[in-house]
């Protein structure tokens, strides 16, 4: 029996071989002329096999096997370029293989970006796995590039080996239960390579979750069941590894370029007969174009954003007559007889005694870093951060993580300052005659595990500041109720992160005051 086994293995590998540079695409083989079937496979006990049966079976793997053909055929091109033609442009002709478009049995209610967004981004991650981690700088750039146009559904696929899979999706569901799935989500990424269970009820603690509701869903059955269907769903697709993405459900093995995405995305636009790079144009469920309301003129500020898929959890930061800022929810009274009625991620609509009007975001039209609750960075100090060198100078990487942290547990850690001061030691690299800092003996740290950082990594620059032994401007930046973006080595790697703070106005006394 073995050796008829191993037999038919050898026979199915140089079959595979054969095909993979012989055979005729199946696509061209002639149909049967009287029947309009799918060409004959086999015949089993008489019974006929049809071709379209096994490729339906097998329309994953086929895929996956048209995309190795496709870059090898794509890398011995380039390779001829190279050797053969002296490095002349390169003109690739061959199609690109079509992925299968899988329908999904179910909807998921971990939902990020617009819920009605024609083009739905499923993506099939486990929080352990490290190729899910290098996934979310590409989806977090995604949602920028396409706003409106595109809404994320995250679906939970911890793999078998994938010890802490399970409890950490089960925490992210716990978060989503009071409106943090995003934030929550986020930071369990920036810890992927060390998760573990004491993790989880202190990330709730950061981001002032309730505590007893958190610890109450951690055990609830339900919850972790709900986690073991959208794993037991990847497995009946057919699917057997992550991160996997599904754009409108046409088929991404990953993980990949933003490009590679974006090359799917742009043509479902297309599809529906829409340019590129066109913009989204939002309305409510009464068909009422928000966008072309008047601007108010009322004393109101729209300092930040905080979007949930549960209404009730839907939040704006807003500045009331330049004296008191606020979280305010929908429904909510801003002035006497002024209500806060819709909202969106650029702008709100606000009722003004029986006027609609629109409330836009202070600071630029935009910005690219997706619902902040923090006042954003401006173009000119963008630039400063990104290209610490100069304009036209090479691009810093995108940060790996954008980490929300609550402005009390913040106000907790920051007690202890001079402790926390005490793990930044002088590195042997020096900059403007001064010694860069690393951090050593933080295993333990709270405050620093907090802020995804680890043992050994080196401080570069905190916003458009270099931090060495002269300056430090972390702490000052940590309570500016700004976007804090941070630079750092990794083990000789560059390593970027950006924080938030949840409330703006905490560290702002007059504002404090001003409150009721």
């Amino acid at each position: 029996m073995k050796k008829r086994n191993g037999l038919f293995w050898l026979s199915l590998q140089n079959a595979l071989f054969y095909c993979l540079t012989a055979c005729t695409e199946y696509e061209q083989v002639p149909r049967a002329a009287d029947t309009g079937q799918s060409p004959l496979a086999a015949r089993i006990g008489g019974q006929e096999i049809r071709l379209e049966e096994i490729d339906n079976a097998l329309q994953l793997a086929l895929y996956d096997l048209a995309e190795m053909q496709y870059g090898l055929r794509v890398g011995k091109i380039y390779e001829l370029a190279d050797k053969k033609y002296h490095k002349q442009a390169v003109e690739i002709l061959l199609p690109v293989p079509v992925p299968p478009r899988i329908e999904l049995p179910g909807n998921s209610s971990l939902l990020r970006g617009n819920p009605k967004a024609p083009i739905t981004i499923s993506v099939f991650c486990s929080f352990q796995s490290p190729h899910c981690q290098s996934l979310q700088p590409v989806l977090r750039r995604l949602a920028e590039h396409y706003p409106g146009w595109t809404g994320q559904a995250h679906f939970d696929f911890p793999l078998k080996f994938h010890r802490e899979g399970i409890p950490a999706a089960h925490a992210a569901r716990c978060a989503a239960a009071q409106g943090a799935y995003s934030h929550y989500h986020d930071a369990l990424y920036e810890q992927t390579p060390k998760l573990d269970g004491k993790f989880y009820a202190a990330l709730a603690q950061r981001l002032q979750l309730d505590e007893f509701r958190f610890r109450q869903c951690l055990a609830d059955a339900d919850v972790r069941s709900k986690v073991l269907k959208d794993q037991a769903m990847a497995i009946d697709l057919g699917l057997n590894n992550v991160p996997v993405v599904l754009i409108n459900g046409l088929y991404q093995k990953g993980p990949r370029t933003f490009e590679q995405y974006a090359y799917w995305v742009e043509g479902e636009l297309r599809a529906m007969g829409v340019s590129p790079g066109a913009p989204y144009v939002w309305r409510d469920s009464g068909g009422v174009n928000d966008r072309n309301l008047p601007m108010t003129t009322l004393p109101l500020a729209l300092v930040g954003v905080s979007a949930s898929s549960v209404e009730e959890n839907t939040k704006a930061l807003i500045e009331v007559e330049q004296a008191r800022t606020h979280y305010f929810t929908l429904g909510e009274q801003l002035l006497p007889n002024v209500s806060l009625l819709r909202l969106y991620d650029r702008f709100a609509v606000i009722d003004n005694r029986g006027s609609l009007e629109r409330l836009p975001l202070r600071g630029e039209a935009g910005t690219d870093i997706p619902l902040t609750d923090s006042r954003p960075i401006s173009e000119a100090a963008r630039q400063r951060i990104e290209q610490p060198l100069g304009p036209g100078t090479r691009r810093l990487i995108e940060p790996s993580g954008v980490l929300t942290l609550g402005q009390e547990w913040l106000r907790k850690q920051l007690d202890q300052r001079e402790l926390l001061e005490a793990k930044f030691t002088q590195a042997e690299l020096a900059l403007e005659g001064h010694h860069l800092l690393r951090l050593e003996g933080i295993t333990d740290s709270e405050f620093f595990t907090g802020l995804g950082l680890q043992e050994n990594d080196v401080l570069l620059r905190v916003n458009d500041s270099w931090v060495h032994s002269g300056q430090n401007t972390l702490w000052e930046a940590l309570t500016s109720g700004r976007i804090v973006d941070v630079t750092l080595m990794r083990k000789g790697l560059p390593y970027r992160l950006q924080y938030v703070v949840e409330e703006l106005g905490y560290f702002d006394e007059d504002a404090a005051r001003g409150e009721d």
